[in-house]
Order: C-alpha cells, then structure tokens, then sequence
C-alpha cells in the first residue's frame, strides 16, 4: 500500500511540474519562427526573446508578441506600404493593426523593416501582413500602376 501511495505522489509532482510549462507552450498562437516569400519580399514571424523595459509584455490569454520581419528580396521599389489585418470574431471584416500607415518613398533591395514588438489577440484565426507599391508606367500608360500582395499565416495546430 505505502508503495502505491508512494507512485501516486510522485505522478502528481511530476505532473503538477510539467503543466505550467506545457500551458506556455500552447499559449503560442503561431509555430514561430516561420515565414512565407514571393519573388519580391520575405515576411518573417519570430517570437519576442527579450523584453527590455520600454516593450510591451504578452497578455495572459488576450495577446502574444511577435517581431514581424518584411525585407525586399527584389527590386527596389517606390511608395511601398505596409499594412497588417487580424480576423474579428463573428464578421468579415478585417481588424487593421499597428504598422497601418507605414509608408516608404524608396524601398531597397535587401531593406528590411523590422516591426519588434507586435501584439496579436489569441483570440485571432488569422494575420495579414498586405504590402503595396507602385510601379513604372508600360506601353502607353501615363500613370503608375498600383500592386499589391498579401501573406496570410494562420495559427498553429
């Protein structure tokens, strides 16, 4: 009897001393790192390492932070804008987040803007990191065209 009890004790230190560390571990809303690239940009999601004192910290189960990564694998560009959406619960709408309004005269090949500190809700099903710039005028064309691509990442599973 005193050997079963014994057992049973020690499953429940064992277990008791493993859940906090699986509870982080699930808390991760995205796989990180991880990225996607098309043959223009790379964007790169990692999680934070360290914070120092002037960061936001992580919120128990309302946000995780992330460092967002975009660097220009291509040409260089003009008017580049940066934008990021998260789905919102029970519509279609998309929610915009902190780098809305991030606006580059000239973009480099080889630059990379790195955003270090980005809260993104557990709660969100989705991230979209959209970048857009503008083109030079074709044929007879007397005006840039405008592009655009979107890189959409998912939590892990």
């Amino acid at each position: 009897m005193l050997k079963k009890l014994i057992i049973f004790l020690t499953f429940c230190f064992i277990a008791v001393g493993i859940s906090p560390y699986t509870a982080v571990a699930s808390n991760d809303l995205f796989k990180t790192p991880t990225s996607k690239q098309s043959d223009q940009w790379k964007v790169e999601i990692k999680k934070v390492e360290k914070y120092d004192s002037k960061m936001s910290k992580p919120r128990k189960n309302e946000s995780e932070m992330y460092n967002i990564i975009i660097t220009n694998i291509g040409v260089g560009l003009e008017n580049v804008m940066l934008n990021s959406y998260r789905d919102e619960p029970n519509t279609q709408t998309k929610y915009g987040l902190s780098i809305s309004d991030d606006h580059h005269k000239n973009f480099k090949h080889g630059e990379i803007v790195d955003f270090s500190n980005f809260p993104i809700s557990v709660n969100s099903k989705e991230l979209q990191i959209e970048i857009s710039w503008y083109g030079k005028p074709s044929n007879n064309e007397s005006h840039d065209r405008k592009y655009k691509e979107t890189f959409t990442f998912t939590p892990a599973k």
